[in-house]
């Protein structure tokens, strides 16, 4: 994926609806600035007007807008990828998901052994 975004100046997503996009995460690492619809989890993922630019769901001129403003400032591009790849860089590394899933056994098979004990 890196090879594909490194071709993009930045990326739009347009969605009506949407849960963790995924797309976003990956462009934010590969420090592309982006224009989303904010709508579902993008808020949690976007942050406006330090990552990229949210707008307001099914709002077309302002999506335009965006979209065009970001690309003719080539220096909010660049601020916008840097700090949107700080942003998602610790919250969605592999190593954080490792460590997440590995306190989750850690829990579950704690708390089964102490119910068997208790039992």
């Amino acid at each position: 994926m890196p090879s594909i975004y490194a071709d993009l100046d930045l990326v739009a997503l347009t969605s009506l609806n949407e849960g963790t996009p995924v797309t976003l995460i990956e462009a934010m690492a590969c420090e592309k600035p982006v224009v989303a619809t904010a709508v579902g989890g993008v808020p949690d993922i976007v942050l406006d007007g330090r990552t990229g630019i949210l707008v307001p769901s099914e709002n077309e001129a302002e999506l335009a807008s965006a979209i065009v403003s970001l690309l003719k400032d080539a220096d909010k591009r660049r601020m916008f990828g840097k700090q949107g790849r700080e942003s998602v860089r610790d919250k969605y590394s592999k190593e954080r998901l490792f460590t997440d899933i590995t306190r989750l056994y850690e829990d579950i098979l704690s708390n089964s052994r102490i119910r068997r004990i208790t039992e």
